[in-house]
């Protein structure tokens, strides 16, 4: 299994928000997809944008309690040492819970990370199955690498043979992609960038 996350070929951006958003790196991540037939999609939003008991929701919501917890969290670590440390201990035990939590509710459709390409806008993976332009995806990602997860939809924009292995590759749009959700998001690609540029600075300080 590949271990090691590349930067993806991404185009210079105006300000520090575009390029917030706009690159995109290669990954691996757990995947579970299915096809929604066009008339489900409208009752799968609804059902999405309401549901608050999965363990992807719940991702999103200790992502927004940390935010707003910041500045108490920095006031922790100025104040107490030792409360900075049972902070993030605590942290991680929920992190490890809600991981599992995650993989379970995945299933067994996924025993294995698979290889993707993704930014905030989309991303790309090779499947063996074809499918149409327009088609409608309900995405499941747990990436392992940060603990972090998205619920969400893509539509299939483009797809096509791979030319390795035979199969396809798809390339989707996130659709539906709450603002919260999109934060979840840019902080796996941030995160996941910057465990890829301390790897090399460390390969590049041994040679």
């Amino acid at each position: 299994m590949q271990e090691e996350t590349k930067v993806a070929d991404r185009q210079p951006s105006s300000s520090p928000g575009d390029r917030r958003e706009n690159f995109r790196i290669t990954d691996e991540v757990l995947l579970d997809y299915r096809c929604l037939p066009r008339q489900e999609v409208a009752l799968r939003r609804q059902a999405y944008a309401q549901d608050a008991s999965s363990a992807f929701a719940l991702v999103t919501e200790m992502n927004e309690l940390r935010q707003q917890t910041a500045i108490l969290r920095r006031q922790a670590e100025q104040e107490s040492a030792v409360i900075a440390r049972l902070i993030e201990h605590l942290d991680r035990k929920l992190d490890r819970v809600i991981g599992v939590l995650m993989v379970h509710e995945l299933g067994s459709r996924c025993p294995q990370p698979v290889a993707v390409d993704i930014g905030a806008d989309g991303m790309g993976f090779s499947t063996s199955e074809v499918f149409e332009v327009g088609q409608v995806l309900d995405l499941r990602l747990m990436m392992p690498a940060t603990g972090l997860g998205l619920h969400t939809f893509a539509e299939v924009v483009r797809c096509g043979e791979s030319g390795k292995r035979g199969g396809f590759r798809v390339g989707a749009q996130f659709q539906f992609l709450r603002d919260y959700d999109r934060e979840v998001l840019v902080q796996h690609l941030l995160q996941r960038q910057s465990m890829l540029l301390r790897k090399r600075k460390q390969e590049l300080g041994e040679e």
